[in-house]
């Protein structure tokens, strides 16, 4: 049996595909379902974004995993591979967080939830012709019993380029997990509300064989893929000792809860955390608080901030613009505090109504959301009615925020001079500010590209 594991990328606007040129890092999905299949099926695996989907492959399952705006895409891929006679089965965030009838519309199958428990019992029906439908997993998955991916398996686009260019093995992160969920109350998180606020870890062991493996392989910097890596910080803090000596440079995303706990901000910088994203979301505490995130306590962040800086830990910020509670002073208000903290790079969002959180439900029932196309559930559409900003204003105020934050002062003010550790990356991250600075020079918006 022939199994096509697809990763669909998303069109813009203009109804073009989105498209790189290079990867700087590579999804675990398809890997790991290659994995988890039995040895019996031959599986390739393609992502769009650095490589073209063959309608036509010859086989005899397609499965395609998305989330966020991909899954317009997904459903598209979908149909066409049916109109060719392939059974398909769906899965990823989306599919389970959606109305199931959503996802069956275009496809045999799919798959609600973690896939490990259900994915070879999905194949196994569609090959021999029956079930189809809806397969749940019922509970969650030992993380330590996950079959190990090939590392051949990763999306590097070039393999000769890897290992013959010291800026592309620079550039390259190799991508491992420690953990699945958070247990954070984040109303419009798809994360916690998927896991339904639970946190598991995988063993030390499990990630000291995975980081020594890549190693072994030349890599040079690793990203934890993780949505939270300290969820729990007992946990955490010990995987950072184990870390310490293994000499690696990594990155990932986290709360700001990181920089409140000395003992642990210590142990990821000594353990080679070199950046992080962040998700600050806003500077006013009561527009946190309405959406569940009271717990960041943007009073803390000037020093929240100035503590990863001293430890050489560049910080990428995620903020929000057009959440309740916010008005139209909110653009310059949030540009000026990210300058004066130093931020490095920022990614501006608009707020996402995603199928199934709690957000979702809110916007719904007070009748405030704008778009019911999945396909625009990207960063920086409008999607729901802000009450304090008018659509109009949220979309010049968002491309006014980026333009500002990258503008050439912005960047001298934030990046210079530079921390005290880590200089080399901090330039990596001075030439990021000005290609940004750059392309939002050519671009006559900034809506939608950027992020």
């Amino acid at each position: 049996m022939r199994l096509y594991l697809v990763s669909p990328t998303h069109r813009l606007r203009d109804g073009s595909l989105v498209k790189a040129t290079q990867y700087w890092t590579s999804g675990l999905t398809l890997p790991t379902l290659k994995a988890l299949t039995p040895p019996a099926w031959q599986v390739e695996l393609v992502d769009e974004l650095i490589a073209e989907v063959d309608l036509d492959k010859p086989c005899d399952v397609v499965g395609i995993s998305a989330m966020g705006p991909q899954i317009a895409r997904a459903y598209e891929l979908a149909d066409a591979f049916r109109a060719r006679g392939r059974r398909v089965v769906l899965g990823g965030p989306w599919v389970s967080l959606a109305p199931p009838e959503a996802s069956l519309a275009h496809a045999d199958a799919i798959v609600v939830g973690e896939a490990e428990r259900v994915w070879a019992r999905c194949l196994d029906d569609l090959a021999a012709g029956r079930g189809g439908g809806i397969y749940r997993a019922e509970a969650w998955t030992d993380l330590d019993a996950i079959p190990r991916f090939d590392p051949a398996d990763l999306q590097l686009v070039d393999r000769a380029r890897f290992r013959r260019s010291a800026f592309y093995r620079q550039y390259f992160h190799w991508p491992l997990v420690f953990s699945r969920g958070c247990p954070l109350p984040c109303s419009y998180c798809a994360v916690q509300t998927f896991y339904k606020r639970s946190y598991r870890t995988r063993s030390i062991e499990g990630v000291l064989e995975d980081v020594r493996r890549y190693k072994s392989m030349g890599a040079v910097n690793l990203l934890f893929l993780d949505d939270n890596p300290i969820g729990d910080p007992a946990a955490a803090k010990e995987l950072f000792r184990a870390l310490i000596p293994e000499r690696i440079q990594w990155t990932s995303q986290c709360t700001i809860e990181i920089a409140r706990d000395p003992e642990l901000l210590d142990l990821a910088a000594r353990s080679g955390c070199v950046s992080l994203s962040i998700g600050l979301e806003s500077i006013d505490h009561d527009v946190l608080k309405r959406v569940g995130k009271g717990f960041n306590r943007p009073s803390g962040y000037a020093e929240d901030l100035r503590r990863l800086r001293q430890r050489g830990i560049q910080v990428i910020g995620l903020v929000m613009l057009g959440l309740d509670g916010q008005d139209e002073q909110v653009f310059g208000r949030t540009v000026e505090f990210l300058e004066e903290t130093r931020v490095s790079l920022v990614k501006f969002f608009t707020p996402v109504p995603y199928p199934g959180t709690e957000f979702h439900h809110r916007m719904a029932e007070e009748g405030r959301i704008l778009d019911h196309d999945w396909a625009h559930y990207d960063y920086a559409s409008l999607l729901i009615e802000s009450p304090g900003i008018t659509p109009a204003r949220l979309r010049s105020g968002f491309d006014e925020a980026y333009r500002r934050f990258y503008s050439l002062p912005s960047i001298a003010r934030r990046m210079w001079p530079p921390p005290p550790r880590n200089r080399l990356r901090h330039a990596g991250y001075v030439v990021a500010n000005l290609k940004s600075h750059m392309f939002l020079r050519r671009q006559p918006s900034a809506w939608g590209t950027i992020s």
